[in-house]
């Protein structure tokens, strides 16, 4: 006969394997949200988020044009990788300076150019974005640029609100890389990375695949973030 009732052990094994999450959780390097399970990649360092953690970053960043940036920075870092070890989740000074100035490459798409028969229905533009970072400012980069996306755009819009409807992205030591889904609301956004491509193409368009694309900082010139190298990665690894 069991000294202890068959359920309290399972409380018991829930709550070490709740602790041990934990523990991997807050030493991880590798923070991951894909689009198709089959994208995953193992290891011992390498946390995989799920939807729920979707549909929180849904919520956090679509509220930003009412709620403001810095009331977002105060949750979003976390939802992307809670009691992290190794990552920076606060909103200091030092945190806030390295976000602002974190150069940023997008790769501006129609969503069904580059999602196809699994792109959600609600969804009509893609974004593909890569952040160089530097340890340990990777989270509150993402967190930041997905907030300052949404409020720059909405602001450089007249004022024309859109929605992030699905994301993945993929946080390692090298950065930070990944796919915004957006509704038929950003097409103004959209319609202008077109016309800055036509424009000035040498600058604003890849020559390899014929998007549009832009950087962050928009003061900063990034020619080092337009090579073709860069790019044809950064498509690569959101396929």
């Amino acid at each position: 006969m069991l000294p202890f009732p068959l359920y309290c052990y399972s409380d018991v094994y829930k709550t070490v394997a709740s602790a041990i999450r934990r523990d991997m959780a807050s030493t991880a390097h590798t923070y991951c949200l894909f689009f198709r399970p089959l994208a995953r990649r193992e290891g011992p360092e390498v946390i995989h988020s799920d939807g729920d953690v979707r549909n929180m970053i849904l919520q956090v960043v679509n509220s930003t044009w009412d709620t403001g940036i810095a009331t977002g920075m105060e949750t979003l870092p976390s939802i992307i990788a809670p009691n992290s070890a190794v990552y920076r989740t606060d909103r200091q000074l030092a945190t806030i300076r390295h976000a602002k100035n974190a150069a940023t490459l997008f790769i501006w798409m129609r969503a069904v150019d580059i999602m196809g028969q699994n792109n959600p229905r609600s969804a009509r533009y893609a974004v593909a974005f890569f952040i160089r970072s530097n340890s340990p400012f990777h989270v509150t980069d993402l967190a930041f640029m997905l907030l300052r996306f949404q409020d720059f755009h909405v602001r450089d819009c007249d004022y024309q609100k859109f929605k992030l409807v699905s994301l993945s992205y993929h946080i390692d030591i090298g950065g930070i890389h990944g796919l915004l889904l957006f509704d038929g609301d950003l097409r103004h956004a959209y319609h202008k990375a077109e016309h800055r491509a036509r424009q000035n193409p040498s600058k604003f368009k890849s020559s390899q695949f014929g998007h549009p694309i832009s950087t962050w900082p928009p003061e900063i010139d990034s020619p080092s973030l337009r090579k073709n190298q860069i790019i044809a990665d950064l498509m690569t690894n959101i396929q």
